[in-house]
C-alpha cells in the first residue's frame, strides 16, 4: 500500500501526516498460505503470558485473576508492529496504568514512536471491552530505563 495514495484520498494538509491505515473487516474461514507463511515468519499467533504483561500494585507482582480477564486478555491478543507486544498494564484499585516497554531490538527509523501506534489500538481494546475513563495521570511506579507511562483508564 502507498500511503501517499490514503494521504490524497483523506486530503491531508502539508503539515499532516498519515501515519497508519488499518484494514476493517472480517477474519475468512480459510487462510491463504501466503497468510499462514508470513504469520509464521513474524510469529503472528505467538503472545506473552499474562504474567509477562500484566502486574498489581508495581512491576514487580504479576497480576492473577483479575475480574477484567476479558478486557486483559484483549489486549494481549490485539495486533502488533513487528509482534513486539510493548503494552505492560499496572492494575491498582480500580486503576489500569498503561506502560510502553520499548524493545531494545526495535530501532525507530522513521523518527517517531511506531510502538505507540500499538499502546492506541491496545487501550481500544481494552475500552471496548472494559468501558472506563481515560485519564493522563503517571502513578510514579517505579520502572526500567525501558518503560514509559503512557495512560491510565479507571474502570
Amino acid at each position: 500500500m502507498k500511503r501517499e495514495l490514503f494521504e490524497k484520498a483523506a486530503d491531508t494538509k502539508e503539515d499532516e501526516y498519515m501515519m497508519i491505515v488499518s484494514p476493517l473487516g472480517y477474519p475468512s474461514a480459510e487462510k491463504a498460505e501466503v497468510d499462514r507463511k508470513l504469520r509464521e515468519m513474524v510469529h503472528g499467533d505467538d503472545r506473552l503470558e499474562p504474567a509477562e504483561l500484566f502486574y498489581e500494585k508495581d512491576f514487580s507482582h504479576p497480576l492473577i485473576n483479575d475480574i477484567h480477564d476479558d478486557a486483559l486478555e484483549a489486549v494481549r491478543w490485539y495486533p502488533s508492529a513487528a509482534n513486539m507486544q510493548p503494552c505492560r498494564i499496572v492494575k491498582d484499585g480500580n486503576a489500569y496504568h498503561f506502560y510502553e516497554k520499548h524493545s531494545e531490538r526495535y530501532v525507530n527509523r522513521v523518527g517517531w514512536d511506531v510502538q505507540a501506534i500499538d499502546m492506541g489500538i491496545a487501550l481500544c481494546h481494552f475500552m471496548t471491552i472494559c468501558d472506563g475513563k481515560f485519564v493522563l495521570d503517571d502513578p510514579g511506579i517505579t520502572t526500567d530505563e525501558h518503560t514509559e507511562y503512557k495512560a491510565t483508564v479507571i474502570v
